[in-house]
């Protein structure tokens, strides 16, 4: 895809050197380090989790990016990738239940991101990847990073206040594929199968009597997710289901992979 970027947009590369100031969201095995441990282990189901699309040669938006494991894992598979993710500066979503003190909360968040934003850099120098990373929140992912082939949303929708506008946000962009995956928790696995006779449907995950989760807004089913991106132009959709392991136990995920089918991405910038 030939056109002229904004070099702007994207963060200077930084040195890390020290695991122990890093944080991971999944397990990788990286060059001089050895294994480090997150979450979730997708090794084995990265095929699965990214909907078996082929990416050689495609440019890729990688939305939620963390510590990195999906974008170099794309990029091993010949993509070229941006990675867009929070920095510190940028406040997680966090739910603002009342007579909480969500400022210490939120404050919390960005010491997460800090050290996850270190993991992906210390992953990037070990891999000698070529990816690129910008910051910003997904409301407002800047133009200046240019058209991509395919934008990929792995398990962040359920994590942001207003996920239809995030996909709004992010569907600007690719000009042929979305790949959106989520997980759906073990309590709503009846309802996601009595989902299928009601209809696309999300439920709202925040308890105020426990007071949790704070950084959880939504069960978002697969239906609903089909929805939103025909309406953003993506009708042609397909859904496939997966298990992956999540701290030792396995989680059953949904992968919805959707093609353009109306409209277009964002201006690519002039010449």
């Amino acid at each position: 895809m030939s056109q002229t970027i904004e070099r702007g947009v994207y963060a200077e590369p930084r040195v890390v050197t020290d695991v122990r100031d890093c944080s991971f969201y999944h397990t990788m095995d990286l060059p001089g380090h050895g294994l480090v441990r997150g979450q979730w282990d997708l090794r084995a189901g990265i095929h699965r989790y990214l909907g078996r699309v082929p990416l050689a040669g495609k440019r890729v938006l990688d939305v939620g990016a963390a510590s990195g494991f999906l974008t170099f894992s794309m990029e091993s598979q010949g993509a070229d990738v941006v990675s867009y993710d929070l920095s510190p500066e940028h406040a997680w979503d966090a739910v603002p239940f009342a007579g909480t003190d969500v400022s210490a909360y939120v404050a919390e968040r960005r010491e997460i991101i800090r050290k996850l934003n270190n993991g992906y850099w210390l992953s990037h120098r070990a891999l000698a990847s070529r990816a690129r990373m910008a910051h910003g929140t997904i409301y407002a992912i800047p133009a200046g990073i240019g058209r991509v082939d395919v934008a990929v949303c792995g398990s962040i929708l359920n994590h942001v206040r207003d996920p239809f506008r995030a996909l709004e946000s992010v569907l600007a962009f690719p000009t042929e594929t979305v790949i959106v995956t989520d997980v759906i928790p073990r309590r709503q696995l009846a309802l996601q199968w009595l989902g299928r006779l009601l209809g696309p449907r999300m439920t709202f995950v925040p308890d105020f009597r426990r007071q949790e989760p704070r950084d959880t807004w939504w069960v978002l089913r697969p239906e609903l997710v089909r929805q939103f991106i025909g309406v953003l132009g993506f009708e042609d959709a397909r859904v496939s289901w997966h298990w992956q392991p999540y701290e030792g136990r396995k989680r059953l995920l949904y992968t919805v992979v959707g093609r353009r089918t109306k409209g277009g991405p964002l201006p690519a910038p002039p010449a």
